[in-house]
């Protein structure tokens, strides 16, 4: 893997804390922005899932939402937990983006509030996934 595509998945993870900051003070707002975290907090994961998809199929990150969890690669820390983790926080990014029911805040303040430990997690462990792996500039 050339010093480019090492930098395109440091440059992923970058773009993945982007997004979890954005949460982050997307729930400190007051009123907080539950839908907005849900959404934020989704990215967050694509984007460090992404880097490491990237990295483990040499090149190919395989963008697609829908497809994307499924290529975690094999060896990836609990690779069938986080291909579920993903693909919840996707259908819940689907739903805080296009539906307008629930309208009930609380139902969003907890997938928010959940997301918000799953999300630095997650970016967490696909950090030190590259790092193990030698992704040199993360």
């Amino acid at each position: 893997m050339s010093d480019l595509q090492h930098q395109v998945c440091a440059d992923r993870i970058e773009l993945s804390a982007h997004f979890l900051k954005a949460a982050d003070k997307s729930l400190r707002t007051r009123p907080a922005q539950y839908r907005t975290a849900v959404s934020r907090y989704y990215y967050s994961m694509y984007h460090a899932a992404r880097a490491v998809v990237y990295f483990a199929h040499g090149g190919d990150d395989h963008e697609k939402h829908s497809v994307l969890p499924t290529k975690l690669p094999a060896d990836f820390p609990s690779s069938s937990y986080w291909q579920n983790e993903l693909k919840d926080a996707r259908l819940n990014r689907n739903s805080a983006d296009y539906d307008p029911y629930p309208g009930a805040q609380a139902h969003w303040k907890g997938l928010a509030n959940a997301l918000s430990s799953t999300a630095p997690n997650f970016l967490q462990l696909a950090t030190s996934y590259l790092k193990q792996k030698g992704c040199a500039h993360v």
